[in-house]
């Protein structure tokens, strides 16, 4: 299926979503000397309905499953495809995880549609699906059924807040805990390109092309290699990361050097992981509620 097809299904499918109230008192002041913004994507640019995305985190709806099989054109043949692909889900994602924590990494993201295609392999194997099962399918699969669990939907302000810096020559990117359909919904639902919103394609560090997610501190060492080939002479001490997560964005930014913003304009993303001795102290530099509080507070002069 092609991007464009993809692009339409999630704007078939999304609907609006409105920011929660957090009541959290903001903390503005002004940055200088910052050279690059960087943004976490779930929960931060976009309200997402679960506040966070992740192949093995979140609760699961058999009837959803059934519907997003109906809708990837996958024939059911018997309605326990719903919780048998649940469990198959579960065992394949496991099993991922467990190979590439074999390999060293701490926190593995492994690629959504290369779990659905042996999920999709398996329900057909049973007799509980029909058609024909390719990684196309698989993709579709994955983004039918994300785009019903996890709904999202832009942050007030964020695509305005985003084009206000690329008018002034801000470099832009993106560090996200994210699977391929990240950046698709992300242009299907603002209606403008990576690049009209002043993405830098070097910058745009997605954790299933790395394997690897929030909040390993080598997600973001990788990141900082991009930044390095980006411009040689930016360091991470003139980058803001803007994030939602106090332990999965704003520790880990902070660790290597980066400014930080927490993002507390929505009830469903805000976590301020008090529990976590890493967290206990942590303060960023920033809180917003609006993402219209960058522009106030980035001094691009």
């Amino acid at each position: 299926m092609a991007i464009s097809d993809l692009h339409e299904r999630f704007k078939h499918v999304s609907k609006p979503l409105k920011p929660i109230d957090t009541n959290t008192t903001p903390r503005l002041s002004r940055l200088v000397n910052i050279r690059v913004i960087a943004y976490d994507f779930y929960g931060t640019l976009f309200l997402s309905g679960v506040g966070d995305i992740g192949v093995d985190d979140g609760n699961y709806d058999s009837d959803a499953l059934l519907k997003a099989l109906e809708s990837a054109e996958i024939p059911v043949i018997h309605d326990d495809a719903g919780n048998k692909g649940f469990e198959f889900y579960n065992e394949v994602v496991d099993k991922m995880i467990n190979t590439l924590k074999s390999e060293g990494i701490q926190y593995p993201e492994p690629d959504i549609r290369e779990v659905w295609l042996q999920v999709l392999q398996r329900l057909k194997e049973q007799s509980l699906i029909g058609g024909s099962i390719s990684e196309e399918s698989a993709g579709r699969m994955s983004v039918e059924f994300e785009a019903r669990m996890n709904p999202v939907w832009p942050v007030p302000d964020a695509v305005q807040t985003l084009i206000h810096f690329k008018e002034r020559g801000l470099a832009q990117g993106i560090i996200s805990n994210s699977q391929f359909y990240t950046p698709i919904v992300l242009e299907a639902l603002s209606g403008h390109t990576l690049e009209e919103l002043g993405l830098k394609d070097e910058l745009l560090h997605w954790s299933f092309e790395e394997k690897m997610k929030k909040p390993g501190l080598t997600f973001y060492e990788n990141f900082i290699k991009k930044l390095n080939s980006f411009d040689p002479a930016i360091s991470p001490s003139e980058v803001l990361y803007v994030g939602n997560d106090m332990l999965k964005d704003i520790y880990p930014a902070r660790e290597l050097g980066m400014k930080t913003a927490l993002f507390a304009g929505d009830q469903r993303s805000l976590k301020w992981r008090k529990e976590d001795e890493r967290c206990k102290t942590l303060q960023p530099d920033l809180i917003i509620t609006k993402f219209v509080h960058l522009v106030e507070c980035v001094d691009i002069h």
